[in-house]
Order: structure tokens, then C-alpha cells, then sequence
């Protein structure tokens, strides 16, 4: 279960942008590099991630496992959801697949967590979105992040 955990390094750099969700962000190689905690099956990891907002492939970038294991792999979906924590309803979520799906090429994948990160829910989402009367661009909001990650060695 260790090896297949490996995986949680492939994640690129989160930005949450407004009315889009998250997108997953990656550049160069000498780009500034992130540390990042991720809890894949239970286990904990920190991965290190490009924080340049700037990719020719869309942001999809390699990540590499510096606590808590060994390896790297790809990211190939990250999902996220933002709920209203008041009115305990799910107000947006978000699906970005690389490779319109195919990216895997069949190999095995993990689902990797970030730590929630809490808010306004006008933090995450388009301030002009039409919300139920009862919902207010006011109420606290959790952001929830799970990525979808290929091992490699």
C-alpha cells in the first residue's frame, strides 16, 4: 500500500480563482517551488510543487514526495466543493480532467486530500453567482480539494 501511496507527489501548485474554482497551476523547473500536505488512504505526505501560475500544457505539472515517503507521479483530475458551512449545502464544485480524461493510460491512481481551507463563500466563488435567498456571499464556507494522482517511481 506504501508504493501505490507514492503517488501524492504529483500534484501541481492549487490557486483558487473566482467564479472557476481551482485550477491546478505549474512552471518550469526552476520555478519557485511550494511544499504542500496531502493525506492520500490516511497516510500523511508533504509534496513539493511549482508556484509559477505559467504552463504551455495548461499547468499539469510533475510534484515530488519530500516528507513522509519516496516519488513523484501526475496529476490527472482535480476535483474540488465548496460548501456552505451555515446551511450545510454544496454551492459549487469543480472537475478538471488532464487529457480530456485519458491521461492515466490506464495505469493506477490515488486520491490524494488537501487540507480544507476555510472562508467567506464569496472567497470561492463568482460574487455575481445567483444564490438561494437563504445564502448569503457572507456565510462561512469550507473549500475541499482531492486530486487524482498516477505513481510513478
Amino acid at each position: 500500500m506504501r508504493s501505490r501511496i507514492k503517488s501524492t507527489a504529483a500534484l501541481a501548485a492549487i490557486t483558487i480563482t473566482v467564479g472557476a474554482g481551482l485550477v491546478g497551476l505549474a512552471g518550469r523547473a526552476d520555478a519557485k517551488q511550494t511544499p504542500l500536505p496531502l493525506t492520500c488512504d490516511g497516510q500523511q505526505f508533504t509534496v513539493r510543487v511549482n508556484s509559477s501560475n505559467s504552463s504551455p500544457n495548461g499547468g499539469w505539472s510533475v510534484g515530488q514526495i519530500v516528507d513522509g515517503g519516496t516519488g513523484h507521479g501526475i496529476p490527472t483530475k482535480i476535483s474540488s466543493t465548496v460548501v456552505d458551512d451555515l446551511h450545510p449545502q454544496t454551492q459549487f464544485t469543480s472537475e478538471q480532467l488532464k487529457g480530456r480524461g485519458n491521461a492515466n493510460h490506464n495505469q493506477p491512481t490515488i486520491n490524494c486530500d488537501l487540507p480544507p481551507i476555510s472562508g467567506m463563500l464569496r472567497d470561492f466563488i463568482d460574487p455575481a453567482t445567483t444564490l438561494p435567498d437563504d445564502i448569503s456571499l457572507d456565510d462561512p464556507a469550507t473549500l475541499t480539494i482531492t486530486v487524482t494522482v498516477v505513481r510513478q517511481p
